[in-house]
């Protein structure tokens, strides 16, 4: 097909967005820097699991990160443990005064799909000795952990906002919708800064036990559990569970501009769909996906020179994705750099949407497309370019991130570099 000429990234006629302030604990890293230095060695977090984690008999492979080190927020469940913690670091990195957020016009959106599985297990536990609910334990005087809003309510009380706080659930789509909807909320003049983000601790006995059932876990017979995820790969069986949270700092741009912010990028768009297909399916004719994908081209008429795909490295996912990103872009497909996180980071549910999108910001920064890690291999129904384990220096200008949630939820975003005094690339040279 024949990609229109760029046009105007952003419209005159509702407040530009842009993204001021990162923050990220990962399974490789506990901040915004180390995960990305880890990305781009194109390094694995994925191990065998063990109790608590995992208690059964075959070997399964994880992705944890140091949520036990939060030791400033131990008596919270891990997945508000986290989102605290990148709170703070996106505070920071956006050089945000704790003062100037609690007005009305600082919001915050914040998904985990499912709140705190470690506080449930903990309680489910408790109820078996003892016979009775005791709210006299760590568990049960933070049973409201449990609930899916949970971090966004503690991340609210922690800055002190006053405007909307709201908590998205699309399954594994849930972060991404999180910063679709952040950036909706300044389209619509109701905020000027709104925080938003997801987080994900799942490694519990139950959670993993559940996927394991659905037959979308790894292949336990490789020898090393690095390499057990293995998007696009001939040799993909599916994807290992990761846990972790990222936050950012979405800011209207003449808000930004106002205190002399710098910022990542600025969102263009976003869509959403649904593939009715079922549960844990998808369409093998990818219609719902293409669908998404021509929206998203509608509203910027540019194609990306960067998509960070979902890549789940299960047979159907990685297929399905593949076919519409071809069926979209035709014959300039292979001119785009794409890749998937999932082979270091492990697949963090939740936290997938809103992670990977902070990666795809931090690609724009550096101006560089991050590996797909673990793919040796590329299955030869698949034409694309998938940054297979290395880095590649590349000018982006614009970059497209996709996320596709249990239950049909499809999601696509588009992100560009905004030249200017803020622009933090503009440090960066690369040949024309």
């Amino acid at each position: 097909m024949s990609i229109p000429q760029r046009l105007p990234l952003s419209s005159t006629s509702c407040p530009q967005v842009v993204v001021t302030g990162i923050g990220l604990v990962t399974p490789l890293g506990l901040d915004r820097e180390s995960t990305w230095r880890g990305l781009l060695a194109g390094r694995s977090a994925t191990r065998w699991l063990t109790a608590p984690h995992w208690t059964g008999k075959e070997p399964l492979a994880g992705a944890l990160c140091a949520s036990v080190a939060f030791a400033m927020n131990g008596d919270r469940d891990p997945v508000v443990s986290l989102a605290l913690r990148t709170a703070n670091e996106a505070i920071a990195d956006a050089e945000l005064d704790h003062g100037c957020l609690t007005g009305d016009r600082t919001g915050v959106v914040f998904g985990t799909s499912k709140g705190g599985q470690e506080t449930a297990s903990r309680l489910t536990q408790s109820m078996r000795q003892i016979g009775h609910w005791d709210n006299t334990t760590r568990e049960g005087a933070c049973w409201s952990d449990l609930w899916a809003n949970s971090a966004a309510r503690v991340v609210a009380g922690h800055i002190g906002c006053h405007g909307p706080s709201l908590c998205p659930v699309l399954a594994c789509a849930t972060g991404l919708a999180a910063c679709q909807r952040a950036a909706e909320l300044i389209r619509e003049g109701v905020c000027d800064i709104v925080f938003a983000g997801s987080s994900d601790a799942s490694l519990q006995p139950a959670i993993l036990g559940s996927f394991r059932r659905l037959g979308v876990l790894a292949d336990s017979s490789a020898a090393d559990s690095a390499n057990v995820c293995r998007p696009f790969d001939q040799n993909r069986s599916g994807f290992a569970i990761g846990e972790g949270a990222a936050c950012l700092v979405f800011e209207s741009l003449i808000h930004a501009r106002k205190r002399h912010a710098h910022w990542y990028g600025e969102w263009l768009t976003g869509r959403m769909l649904t593939d009715p297909s079922g549960l844990t399916t998808l369409d093998p004719s990818a219609q719902s996906l293409c669908r998404l994908l021509r929206d998203v081209g509608r509203d910027v008429h540019y194609r990306p020179e960067y998509i960070n795909l979902h890549g789940t490295a299960t047979i159907l996912n990685d297929r399905v994705e593949s076919f519409a990103v071809r069926d979209h872009f035709g014959t300039e497909a292979g001119l785009i750099s794409c890749s998937s996180l999932k082979g270091g980071l492990g697949h963090l549910l939740g936290a997938a949407g809103s992670v990977e999108l902070a990666a795809t910001l931090l690609a724009i920064r550096d101006q560089i497309a991050p590996p797909t890690v673990n793919l040796d291999n590329v299955d030869s129904e698949f034409d694309l370019d998938f940054t297979p384990r290395e880095p590649r220096p590349k000018i982006i200008e614009q970059a497209w991130k996709l996320s596709l949630g249990f239950g049909g939820h499809l999601m696509a975003a588009c992100l560009g570099r905004l030249r200017g005094e803020g622009d933090r690339t503009d440090s960066i040279q690369l040949p024309d």
